[in-house]
């Protein structure tokens, strides 16, 4: 029998070459030869994406991809992310959501209350209006006490007339007319 074709991917840079398989010929001799033991082990073969065993035979026609072997971990991730997922609460947030036009239900709500706020700014600026006006009429009205002691008053005007007197006693040139500084005196009083 001749030779047949198959088509291997390289494993680390993903490049594609033909390569001429004798009739017989195993999936191993895709896999790369080193001088170290056991090359079996680092790199393993897929074909069609399926891993193929290294001792199967190659097929003409088919890819095949020489994929490295990943070095895995100690494992544990999984019960992690349960003891996590126990922690975590549920939202009922959904304002991070899509609707189906593609918009965030965020924006679509803000827009709402938005129409809803400018609707509503027409009636809280003549309630503003509103309150001013009734501040402004409060403020003009005459006020409802008045204070009306005559005992107050006649105190009053004896202290201003006794202070009168006093100043005039002390210069005398005061006494044809009355000093503004009096003035000033009486009504701080």
């Amino acid at each position: 029998m001749a030779a047949f074709v198959v088509w291997v991917r390289e494993a680390v840079s993903g490049r594609v070459s033909v390569c001429e398989a004798p009739p017989g010929a195993l999936v191993r001799e895709l896999l790369p030869v080193r001088d170290s033991p056991g090359p079996l082990c680092d790199f393993y073969v897929k074909c069609n994406g399926r891993r193929v065993g290294a001792e199967e035979p190659l097929r003409s026609g088919l890819v095949y991809s020489v994929e490295p072997r990943l070095c895995g971990g100690k494992g544990g991730f999984g019960s992690m992310l349960r003891a996590l997922g126990a922690q975590i609460e549920k939202t009922t947030n959904r304002e991070a959501c899509r609707d189906l036009s593609g918009r965030r239900l965020r924006d679509v709500n803000h827009e709402k209350a938005m129409a809803e706020w400018i609707k509503k700014q027409a009636e809280r600026e003549a309630e503003k209006e509103q309150r001013r006006l009734e501040r402004l009429k409060r403020k003009l009205a005459e006020p409802k006490h008045y204070f009306t002691d005559p005992e107050y008053h006649r105190q009053c005007s004896d202290m201003s007339e006794r202070l009168e007197d006093s100043v005039i006693k002390e210069n005398p040139s005061f006494a044809g007319a009355k000093s503004s500084l009096i003035l000033g005196v009486m009504t701080r009083l």
